[in-house]
């Protein structure tokens, strides 16, 4: 039963093997303070599908709490890594530069992955003026650095 867990793991006092396979169909969601201080980039070009993440909750100043969802980006230039953030299956943006290479290593370092990987995010809708469309939605993520985690059922 646990050997597939084990699987990706030598004898005591070795290094692991290299075998993300281990890591297939697992759920992880990583621990934050509730500080929400890390703001995704590229969301500017994303702004309609966030807004209909809000529907109606798109009142100036209201902040949306939810569950993002983290994954690589197999699309990204090569040499470059990048991390894509989905919140209820829509792309919304995606880490900052400096954190998507600490956060690949930190993948790798584990052999995380094929693991599903989830964190803490909120929306906040900002808007300008009283015209349709006069401002941005933001979103943020709720991670502690260095990575913490916990595995979850689904």
């Amino acid at each position: 039963m646990l050997e597939g867990f084990f699987k990706g793991l030598s004898a005591f006092g070795r290094k692991p093997v290299l075998d993300e396979s281990a890591s297939e169909g697992l759920t992880i969601l990583l621990h934050g303070r509730e500080t929400y201080a890390l703001e995704l980039a590229g969301t500017s070009r994303r702004q309609a599908d966030i807004r209909t993440i809000l529907g109606r909750r798109a009142s100036a100043g209201r902040r949306h709490t939810c569950i993002a969802v983290l994954s690589r980006d197999e699309d990204a230039p090569p040499g470059r890594m990048r991390v894509a953030v989905h919140v209820d299956g829509i792309p919304v943006g995606h880490f900052p530069q400096y954190l998507s290479g600490l956060y690949c290593e930190w993948l790798d370092s584990w052999n995380l992955g094929r693991a599903r990987v989830h964190c803490r995010a909120a929306i906040q809708a900002e808007w300008f003026s009283a015209e349709p469309g006069a401002g941005e939605c933001r979103v943020k993520l709720d991670l502690e650095i260095p990575f913490k985690m916990t595995t979850i059922a689904v």
